[in-house]
C-alpha cells in the first residue's frame, strides 16, 4: 500500500509538474508575444517617425527651392530692367555722339570732352553689369546699387553732352 501510495504521490507530483511545465511555456508564449508585439509597435513608431523627417526635409528642400527660384526671378527681372535702362542710355548717346560729328569750333571741342566722359561711364556701367552677372546674395544687392549708381553717372553724363550740344 505505501508502495502504490507512493506511486499516487509520485504520480499526481509527475502531473503536477508537467502542468506547471505547461502552464510556463504558455506564460514565455504570452511574454513572447508581447514582446513581439512591443517589437512590432517600436518599428513601426521608428517607420512614422522616419516618414515624417523625409516629410519635413521635403518641405524645407521644396521651400528652399521656392526661395531661390523667387530670388532668381527677381534678379532676372532686376538685370533686365537695368539693362533696358542702360540700352536707352546706349541709344541717346549714339544719337548724341552723331550730333558731336557735326559741331564746329568750340563747341565740337567741348562736346568732344562730354562724349569721351560718356563713353568712360558706358565702360563703367558694363562692368557693373557683369558684376552683378556674377553676384549672388547680398553681393548681389551691392552689385544691383552699383549698376544703379553708375547707370545714374551715365545719364547725369549724357545730360552734360547733351548741353554742350545745346550751346
Amino acid at each position: 500500500m505505501r508502495n502504490v501510495a507512493s506511486r499516487i504521490a509520485l504520480a499526481l507530483f509527475l502531473t503536477a509538474s508537467v502542468s506547471g511545465l505547461g502552464a510556463c511555456k504558455k506564460g514565455d508564449d504570452n511574454a513572447k508575444q508581447e514582446a513581439q508585439k512591443a517589437r512590432d509597435q517600436a518599428e513601426e513608431k521608428v517607420r512614422e517617425a522616419a516618414k515624417a523627417a523625409r516629410e519635413a526635409e521635403d518641405k524645407v528642400t521644396a521651400a528652399a527651392r521656392a526661395t531661390a527660384d523667387a530670388a532668381a526671378k527677381a534678379g532676372a527681372e532686376a538685370r533686365d530692367s537695368l539693362q533696358k535702362a542702360v540700352d536707352a542710355s546706349d541709344r541717346k548717346a549714339t544719337y548724341l555722339k552723331e550730333k558731336v560729328a557735326q559741331a564746329k569750333g568750340a563747341m565740337r571741342k567741348n562736346a568732344e570732352a562730354a562724349a569721351t566722359e560718356v563713353e568712360r561711364r558706358r565702360e563703367a556701367v558694363k562692368a557693373s553689369l557683369a558684376k552683378l552677372q556674377a553676384a549672388t546674395g547680398s553681393a548681389w544687392e551691392a552689385a544691383k546699387a552699383e549698376v544703379e549708381a553708375d547707370t545714374a553717372a551715365l545719364d547725369k553724363s549724357i545730360e552734360g553732352l547733351e548741353a554742350s550740344l545745346k550751346k
